[in-house]
């Protein structure tokens, strides 16, 4: 699937957030209209899929942290309760520490994992190595102490990592974790039934799907039922990223186990 990055000229609605230049992130160039298109380099030590010879996928969500207190959308973690679909969700400190209680019984599932989405959701590539690290750090003990276990996966704000940032989160013990399949739900342009045929004809073995659980993805609890159904009858299973990664060789580290 060719990625674009997205024409700094265009202009998306204000509702947007954090992956919503990143929706835009990476978005399938046969979305787009208007723009011109950029292949986005692979950056090394950052996993954007899993093995393509696999039935495996991962359903990812994104839980961003902004300056008002956060907010967890409860039927989207209704739905994965419901239907016992193994996630794994990238928490922003500030937003862990603000829906703690709200997440208990996430955290309490043994289908769900949770990796690191940085504190405050800052444009790490714009920041020193110093403060890239302390962004990453200060999250990784405020996400620690809200769920009783250190996360090992990261993932970069806005889809911006580039060679540093990922260097910085290895040096912290993490993984870098991206995707290869955005599902579109902050745009407030997109039907519920699009992103429902674009993720179930899109997803490939291996696939990384990003969607939102911080009430900011417009249609994503309407979405995610018939997503899971459609990939279940495709003869798909859904597993954390660290199950779909586990027998990838990874740069400096021993494979997941």
């Amino acid at each position: 699937m060719t990625t674009v990055r997205i024409n700094r000229k265009l202009r998306w609605p204000s509702q947007f957030c954090c992956y919503c230049l990143a929706a835009s992130m990476f978005v399938p160039a046969a979305a787009l209209s208007g723009v011109n298109p950029r292949v986005v380099p692979d950056i090394p030590g950052v996993i954007r899929h899993g093995p393509r010879n696999t039935r495996e996928l991962a359903l990812t969500f994104d839980a961003c942290s902004s300056r008002g207190r956060g907010k967890l959308d409860t039927a989207v973690a209704r739905v994965l309760l419901q239907t016992r679909t193994p996630a794994t969700i990238f928490l922003g400190g500030k937003w862990a520490k603000d829906v703690a209680r709200a997440l208990r019984p996430l955290v309490s599932d043994s289908l769900i994992e949770f990796g690191n989405h940085a504190y405050m959701h800052p444009h790490l590539m714009r920041l020193s190595g110093d403060s890239i690290a302390q962004e990453i750090g200060k999250a990784q003990r405020v996400i620690t102490g809200v769920i009783g276990k250190k996360p090992v996966l990261f993932r970069a704000p806005y889809g911006e990592v580039d060679a540093r940032v990922a260097a910085v989160a290895e040096s912290l013990g993490l993984i870098v974790i991206q995707y290869d399949l955005p599902s579109g739900d902050p745009d407030s342009l997109i039907s519920e039934q699009a992103i429902v045929r674009y993720v179930s004809s899109m997803a490939r073995g291996g696939s990384i799907i990003v969607m939102h659980v911080n009430t900011r993805g417009w249609h994503t609890a309407e979405a995610l039922p018939e997503i899971i159904a459609n990939l279940r009858k495709k003869g798909y299973s859904f597993v954390t990223v660290s199950r779909l990664i586990a027998r990838r060789k990874l740069p400096g580290r021993a494979s997941l186990r």
